[in-house]
């Protein structure tokens, strides 16, 4: 595989391993790197396989995962991938002003691990079959950022990034945020329904939609799709916070209302320190 010596389209710092555990913790820093090369002599963008897999969330490890995936789709060697040794390949530059001059290993040492090289076309697919919430936003990343090349806009594809990094911290929070409430409640000797969870997340979509309910919010705006998936970055950067903290919260044993006045007050102070950042 040729990597060119151009800018990254993804705008990101890109490792090629990552764990899967650095997306659940909120700290998705490192985005799936999408860069200029080639592949079977044809110039294409490119996409990690390893970065793609922990994007996605995949309970499989990473060789049973990519290899099974092949072989069930019948992606060619060659056609639709290369594979390649990764401990050599790792961006050393953000600015899209400034040519990828030089990649080093992450690791170290002389330990070895196979990566695959993916074409745009075969990570997209990748990410649809999964079928949860990661994939789908990181096909809508995909193609925003195919979008984006096409009239030759990088700092778009910088602002994608972002919304796809606030998107899946987003997805990551809300089971959690479930999960707490069950066992709160079950500790109290009471059943948890469908409708204390809809409450919770309503209650925290209020506070960051100006009072309507992610549903409400979306039927206002016209979007028939998924709510969350048309969120700007800073609205999902804002769920997230909140649906964290509230996790605390549940945890700390505070009632409905206590947690949605301190979520209040909270959500306050954390816009209120962005208004000073900006």
């Amino acid at each position: 595989m040729k990597i060119e010596n151009s800018r990254l389209i993804s705008g990101a710092a890109p490792h090629f391993e990552h764990r899967r555990s650095d997306i659940n913790a909120n700290s998705f820093a490192e985005i799936v790197p999408v860069i200029p090369g080639q592949i079977g002599g044809r110039q294409t963008s490119i996409v990690s396989a390893k970065a793609l897999h922990a994007a996605l969330g995949v309970g499989n490890d990473f060789s049973t995962w990519v290899k099974g995936r092949i072989e069930e789709y019948g992606f060619s060697l060659g056609a639709d991938y290369v594979v390649f040794d990764p401990s050599n390949f790792r961006n050393q530059s953000t600015d899209f002003n400034h040519p990828v001059t030089k990649w080093t290993s992450r690791r170290g040492g002389d330990r070895r691990s196979k990566d695959y090289g993916l074409c745009l076309n075969m990570a997209k697919e990748l990410a649809m079959v999964e079928r949860n919430e990661q994939g789908r936003a990181v096909r809508r990343y995909f193609t925003q950022c195919e979008e984006a090349l096409q009239i030759s806009a990088p700092e778009i594809a910088v602002q994608y990034r972002r919304q796809l990094k606030a998107r899946i911290s987003a997805a990551s929070m809300f089971k959690p945020m479930c999960a707490a409430l069950d066992a709160a409640r079950a500790e109290l000797g009471k059943q948890t329904q469908q409708r204390h969870y809809t409450n919770e997340s309503n209650m925290i979509a209020r506070i960051v939609l100006g009072g309507l309910t992610a549903k409400q919010w979306a039927q206002s705006s016209g979007i028939t799709t998924e709510p969350r998936d048309s969120m700007s970055a800073g609205q999902l950067e804002h769920l997230t916070y909140l649906e964290s903290t509230d996790i605390t919260l549940i945890d700390m044993g505070m009632s409905y209302d206590q947690r949605k006045a301190e979520l209040v007050r909270l959500s306050q102070r954390w816009l209120a320190k962005r208004l000073e950042v900006h």
